[in-house]
């Protein structure tokens, strides 16, 4: 099942093998992974390298240990605390425009599946956040409100890769989102209102079954934003 290791760090090879068995299709979401005895002996490696190896898989999310159990492969990637394409985007010293071109590249997309796809359920939401963004009272509700608003739009979608870096960019997203909102709120006193008029007219095109129309009322909302106000994300 696994392959002896040689030479490289020891739990980093482990942790490759079962992310490449993943991929390939050998391990699946709720499979159980062989006792921890079997596994030492199929590496060839120590207990220690090996216990490191799973600690580091269950923090990325691939594997969860179950008392008296063992250790089982799962897809807690999404809900998981580690964002390794936020983390990446820092590091590598991006800039607030890269954030709004993601969300240009994303949105565009994403608003003309939900106009596709959106049930009468997803258009009552949609409606309710807008509402209640209208009715908060302070610019963090107001930015929540917000963000619930793209973030159900991404996941009407439906495509497993978009939400996967939706959720992995959440950090970027959200501050990105906060920021604007709350530069609109403490600017020109139309400001905040213009932004309540382009989320109804994104949610009536997607209720329209309108993809074009709803495209261009994202594109509209993106073009409003000043990247060059906000600070880095």
């Amino acid at each position: 099942m696994f392959m002896a290791i040689e030479n490289k760090k020891i739990s980093q090879i482990v942790i490759e093998q079962i992310q490449e068995m993943i991929m390939r299709g050998e391990l699946k979401d709720g499979d159980q992974l062989p006792p921890e005895r079997i596994m030492t002996e199929q590496f060839q490696i120590g207990r220690p390298a090996l216990r490191e190896a799973l600690k580091a898989l269950e923090v990325l999310g691939l594997v969860e240990r179950r008392h008296g159990l063992g250790n089982y492969i799962v897809n807690n990637v999404e809900s998981n605390f580690f964002k390794p394409l936020s983390l990446s985007f820092k590091l590598n010293n991006g800039n607030v425009q890269e954030i709004l071109q993601l969300r240009y590249l994303i949105e565009t997309f994403t608003v003309r599946e939900a106009a596709k796809l959106a049930t009468f359920d997803d258009i009552a939401y949609l409606n309710k956040k807008q509402k209640e963004m209208m009715k908060a009272k302070t610019p963090d509700e107001k930015s929540q409100c917000d963000k619930d608003i793209h973030f159900k739009i991404a996941h009407i979608c439906n495509n497993s890769l978009i939400l996967a870096t939706f959720e992995n960019a959440s950090y970027l997203l959200e501050n990105f989102i906060d920021q604007a909102v709350h530069l609109s709120y403490f600017a020109e006193e139309d400001s905040v209102e213009r932004i309540y008029e382009e989320h109804k007219d994104i949610i009536d095109a997607i209720e329209k079954k309108d993809a074009d129309l709803a495209a261009s009322f994202i594109n509209i909302h993106l073009n409003n934003i000043r990247p060059d106000l906000l600070h880095g994300i």
